[in-house]
């Protein structure tokens, strides 16, 4: 049984934080001091989390208050609730605690509660604790202005429940009144905050290290204010005396998530274990290239602690003599000492006038220029950018001394300019030469290319540079002046490969080690030889939406519950596209409720004028041909095949290859997976407004007509000629529409024709029907030319009575006639000489047909879908004379047994479907072969790349299947009779993707190692399963999946034994290792570039530690099972799974483990949570973003 697991930490009881301020406030007779007041706890909302706070009293005790009674008269305090609380349909009747609440803060006044936060632990504990409260029934309860210190001290009153959970350990005597801090900025960040922090890597500009004894009350103070009244956000841990040794996550996590860190030397530093610790997370964190140490030497010298002599070494030996840290712990202390001590610094100790004020600000104003370095503006509410910045930084080499020169691609809106600059900020550290160039397509169109070269010298020179006169003299100033300057440019919205010829050209224009950044719609302007890499940014999640909404349209990270099905109907219509959600966000914000429906319905039919002016531009930059071919593909064919759809346009006019490419590279449309033609529904809506507005918006004047509702009342009200070229239409008994000559003669302009509907919907008149020999009629019909610019003709249940030569076939190259009754004796099939220049003929879903007719007239076609033809038992042999015949679709056709002979001569054929048949061999291209010739002759197929021959029982490989040079990808999944694959798939060279899931093969062949560009294999295995260790060496996989056995007998516990050899870390492609049911003895070096890890089986005591998968986003870990029967061993989780920093996925299974790691709370990533761990005592703390879940099996 599962059931979601809710932590239950221990309860806070505010009275025992009571200073005289917060003892008068909360002076309640009727409460018992040992009852808590209060609860806190980790909650799940829909979709995000949150920590609550439950009160555990009565609104009567908060009535109570003399402060509260105090206020019942006092004419001069008033507080309105705004009407954020009744806009989004909070109750305006507020409860007993709200009101006593209300009361309370009356009291105090809104003015000076922040300050009573910053200045007073203990009344920050109670106030916040309080507003808790009342805000979980009321949100909106508490004047903006404040809400950040409140939701601040939220997150400082968890940080305090995790350490007062802790109190009972054993205390170090060095460390009992050791006091480093954290003031009212301190706390770990707001909600409002964590868009930011999770979008910009940082929650903090500054950490403060030192030791509290020696400089908490004076110098640390002082610079703790100065930093802050400069604006800088800093970290001090003001908490409480720092009891037991237990490294709080929430200060690992402060450490983690603070741009500069500035550790304050003093005598007695080294004593602390806390101290310690901070500086050795401080160096990992600057080794990881994304934190800077700035250290200060209050009164010992930098060599004091290089070399820990005088009271450094005292302090170490202290530590030795206590023997409670191992040598490697003391080793990390002492490296990290030695390794700030060589940092540029401030050196206090040795200034010969040591003015501590002055020296303050001193420091201040340079932590102010070093953060000041990056100073491009980004949005405050981003949302999971995390994942493009960290692989764009990875591409880049931040840590490397290479040139290097990334592009970055995607559509209008969707957030390249935004993540480009957060990389920009991140890496400018590093650069004393930077320069951004915004806008380059505009301002190159309005100013010139040589605006663009001045401003890229003059900022890099840093001097004012007026002597360009065209472009070249640009060129030649840029290569002659920067060529020994390490640079850091950013170059937003490039469109023209001029652009790039100006103002990059080659890499040596630039000094050794120069990192430049391009953002560009086209992806045809950045793929030249000088650029390293590109990176595409894709549309967000599903989560990714939601949160982006609700930072715009309700300034928090959640929609409120009332809202789930609006916000859900903004995301369908935003389709991933940030742009769109952070305009739709907007516009719903501060509106009615009762107005949302409105708005959302009028966002569906017609995108906003700011996301459609952003992507026009995009559509703008086209050609004509260009732009006929996208309108053709966002009114017609998104989801279509593309490889069916490039006959559609004329070869000789359209180009179409090469302009679905251009429409690819401008990110208009995508081809996905499936081969099939995919636009954004933004992109869609613009193509349809456009010929919407192109036909003064009225039907008869449109060039398409998409909608098959508007299709019929289109031929029926509108007479006369018309312009339309593509034309959809529904048959209905209900608006029945009789299709006469001159209604097609109108359309002589139509290039597209689909006709959809019950045939006995159908009616015409006479002349359009097919006739039993009458002359007359037989001579009418042959001089029937209608549709001369037809194309494309789909209509699905044709009547079988209809005509189809009545229509030009002449120049029709797709023909689909799917679902319809026709058989092999129809009509039709005696006319197919005149579909000379048919290339795609789709009979899917055909049931009458039980043989295809002779077709051999189709000269030219190229593909022939007979997909779920269920009754079809033969193909005629005539298929074997189509020598253009490039795809051949039988999936389905559960009667078909056999294929035509000749059927291996079809040299040209490159794709072979044959799934769910009773097929069980492909013939050898002879009509009689020799026994055992099976596929002999398959050299004849030597250019299929794709063969499928999914769930057929019977079929069986040849041992000469390596003829097939070219194969690609094979799927043989389900083929129950296949037992081992031959020795010649060696020679399979080609070959990129191998299934052979569910069937009896027992082992893979040696030979398999030949296959060094097979990326992807799946298969299924049981306990007599071998996979040879060559297999390992294949440098080129990207996936391996290995899935249970279906079995009908009890699956042995034991699972199958494999080895994985340890050369598998060499697989530097390998992204996806799932290995189910899989008992390995031993888990060797994996490679870095692991994204996805699924393991089971495993043994805890012998497995290795996995913290160099830092690219890991999903993890799995099963571990064997105990013996129930013995005694419990307990066993803890490894702590290394809190250094996978991009970890978001985790599942965790083990009987044995007792507790978790608590590293966990520095995964920042980390979304889903679940655990299978029966005897688990407690949880840590999670990570502040996780909407997480447990599961527990029972």
């Amino acid at each position: 049984m599962e059931a979601l697991l809710r932590p239950r930490p221990r309860p806070i009881n505010v009275c025992k934080f009571q200073s005289p301020t917060a003892r008068t406030i909360l002076r309640q007779p009727r409460i018992n001091p040992s009852r808590p007041l209060f609860r806190i706890s980790s909650d799940s909302d829909f979709h995000g989390s949150l920590l609550r706070i439950r009160f555990s009293g009565s609104p009567r005790d908060l009535r109570s208050h003399p402060v509260a009674k105090a206020s019942d008269h006092d004419p001069h305090h008033h507080h309105h609730y705004g009407d954020d609380c009744n806009r989004h349909g909070g109750d305006t009747k507020l409860s007993g605690l709200q009101r006593a609440l209300d009361k309370f803060v009356r009291a105090i006044g809104w003015v000076n509660l922040a300050n009573l936060l910053r200045d007073d632990l203990q009344m920050r504990w109670c106030l916040a604790a309080l507003f808790l409260a009342g805000a979980a029934a009321c949100p909106y309860l508490i004047p903006k202005p404040v809400v950040k210190p409140f939701q601040n001290s939220l997150m400082f009153l968890a940080s305090l429940e995790s350490r007062e959970n802790n109190r009972g350990q054993a205390n170090d005597g060095a460390d009992a009144n050791d006091v480093t801090a954290r003031g009212a900025s301190s706390a770990q960040p707001s909600t409002e905050d964590q868009g930011l922090a999770t979008s910009s890597g940082y929650d903090y500009e500054v950490f403060l290290s030192f030791k509290g004894l020696d400089t908490r009350s004076a110098f640390t103070d002082f610079l703790y204010t100065s930093l802050t009244k400069a604006g800088i956000y800093t970290f001090k841990d003001d908490a409480e005396l720092r009891v037991g040794e237990e490294f709080a996550s929430g200060l690992l996590r402060a450490i983690n998530q603070s741009k500069i860190s500035i550790p304050i030397f003093s005598k007695n530093y080294a004593y602390s274990i806390w101290c310690l610790k901070e500086l050795v997370q401080m160096v990992e964190c600057q080794k990881n290239g994304r934190q800077k140490i700035m250290p200060i030497f209050y009164d010992v010298a930098p060599s004091e602690v290089r070399y820990q002599t005088g009271d450094y070494a005292k302090a170490f030996h202290s530590h030795e003599e206590k023997q409670r840290y191992d040598e490697e712990t003391m080793r990390q202390w002492r490296a990290a000492l030695k390794e700030v001590s060589f940092l540029n610094g401030w050196d206090l100790h040795n200034m010969l006038n040591r003015r501590e004020g002055t020296f303050v600000e001193m420091v201040t104003q340079e932590v102010f220029k070093e953060l000041k370095k990056a100073n491009l503006v980004v949005p405050d509410s981003l949302v999971s950018v995390d994942d493009h910045v960290d692989a764009i930084v990875e591409m880049i080499g931040a840590r490397t001394s290479e040139t290097r020169i990334i592009g970055i691609h995607g559509m209008g809106g969707i957030g390249k300019t935004t993540i480009a600059k957060i990389i920009y900020n991140q890496l400018s550290d590093n650069f004393e030469h930077c320069c951004f160039l915004s806008n380059i397509r505009e301002t190159s169109e309005r100013k010139g290319i040589e605006c663009l070269q001045q401003q890229l010298i003059s900022n890099i020179l840093k001097t004012k540079w007026i002597d360009i006169n065209n472009i070249d003299d640009g060129i030649k100033t840029i290569k002659e002046r920067l060529s020994t300057k390490k640079v850091l440019l950013l170059l937003d919205d490039v469109d023209h490969k001029k652009h790039m010829a100006a103002l990059v050209g080659n890499r040596d224009w630039f000094g050794k080690g120069s990192k430049l950044i391009i953002t560009t719609r086209n992806k045809e302007v950045i793929k030249v030889p000088e650029v390293d890499g590109l990176y595409e940014i894709t549309l967000m999640t599903y989560d990714e939406s939601l949160q982006l909404l609700s930072k715009h349209a309700f300034r928090r990270d959640s929609p409120l519950d009332e809202y789930i099905d609006q916000s859900n109907r903004a995301i369908g219509i935003a389709g991933g596209l940030p742009l769109t959600l952070e305009v739709i966000g907007s516009l719903l914000y501060c509106i009615d409720k009762r107005d949302w429906d409105a708005t959302l319905k009028m966002l569906e039919s017609v995108a906003h004028d700011d996301v459609q002016s952003k992507l026009k531009l995009s559509y703008d930059a086209l050609n004509f041909r260009q732009k006929r071919m996208f309108l053709d593909i966002a009114c017609l064919f998104i989801g279509y095949d593309k490889d069916i759809l490039v006959h559609f346009w004329d070869e000789s006019k359209f180009f179409p290859e090469v302009t679905m490419k251009v429409l690819q590279n401008m990110s208009l449309i995508k081809i996905n997976e499936n081969n099939e033609v995919w636009m954004h529904d933004q992109l869609r809506d613009l193509g349809r407004d456009i010929v919407l507005k192109k036909g003064d918006m009225k039907i008869e004047k449109q060039s398409r007509v998409w909608d098959p509702k508007d299709g019929l009342d289109f031929l029926r009200r509108h007479k006369g000629k018309k312009k339309v070229e593509a034309l959809r239409l529904k048959l209905d008994h209900q608006r029945q529409y009789r299709f006469t000559y001159e209604g097609f003669e109108s359309l002589s302009d139509l290039r597209f024709l689909e006709v959809d509907g019950l045939k006995e919907n159908f009616c015409a008149e006479e002349r359009l029907l097919w006739h039993e020999l009458s002359s007359s009629v037989l001579s009418t019909n042959k001089n029937l030319d209608l549709l001369p610019q037809l194309r494309w003709l789909s209509w699905h249940d044709i009547p079988l009575t209809f005509n189809i030569t009545s229509f030009s076939m002449e120049d029709v190259v797709i023909l689909d006639l799917s679902r319809s009754k026709i058989t092999h004796d129809w009509e039709g099939w005696n006319h197919m000489e005149m579909m000379k220049n048919l290339k795609v003929l789709n009979l899917t879903d055909c049931h009458c047909l039980e043989r295809t007719p002779n077709l051999s007239a189709l000269v030219n076609l190229e593909r022939l879908i007979l997909r779920g033809c269920s009754k079809l038992v033969e193909i005629d042999k005539s298929i074997c004379l189509l020598k253009h015949l490039v795809s051949l679709d039988v999936r389905d056709c559960r009667h078909l047994s056999r294929l035509p002979e000749e059927f291996g001569q079809l040299i040209a054929l490159k794709e072979l479907r044959i799934d769910e048949t009773k097929i069980e061999k492909i013939p050898n291209g002879k009509a009689d072969p020799p026994l055992g010739e099976a596929w002999r002759g398959c050299q004849g197929m030597r250019n299929l790349r794709i063969f499928t021959a999914s769930n057929c029982s019977s079929f069986t490989l040849p041992p000469t299947m390596g003829d097939l040079a070219s194969l690609e990808y094979l799927s043989l999944k389900h083929c129950k009779s296949l037992k081992m694959l031959p020795d010649s798939i060696k020679n399979l060279g080609s070959l990129i993707e191998l299934d052979i899931r569910k069937t009896c093969i027992r082992e893979l062949p040696n030979s398999i190692k030949n296959l060094q560009n097979l990326k992807v294999v799946k298969m299924t295995c049981d306990s007599t399963s071998k996979i040879p260790d060559s297999f390992w060496t294949i440098e080129k996989l990207e996936e391996i999946e290995v899935t249970r056995p279906q079995v009908t007998h009890p699956r042995p516990t034991e699972g199958f034994h494999v080895e994985i050899d340890n050369c598998i870390h060499k697989c530097q492609s390998l992204r996806i290792l799932k290995m189910h049911d899989a008992k390995i003895s031993a888990v060797p070096q994996l490679p870095k570039s692991l994204v996805i890890l699924e393991l089971e089986s495993l043994d805890m005591k012998t497995f290795p530690d996995l913290s160099n998968l830092t690219n890991l986003k999903r993890l799995s870990l099963k571990f064997g099972p105990c013996d129930v029967d013995g005694p419990l061993e307990e066993e803890s989780m490894p702590q290394w799974i809190g250094k996978l920093s991009k970890l978001g996925t985790l599942f965790l299974d083990s009987n044995n483990v007792t507790t978790l790691p608590m590293d966990i709370i520095l995964l920042p990533r980390l979304k889903y949570l679940s655990i299978s761990c029966r005897n688990l005592h407690c949880l840590p703390s999670l990570p502040v973003y996780c909407p997480w879940f447990c599961t527990l099996n029972r």
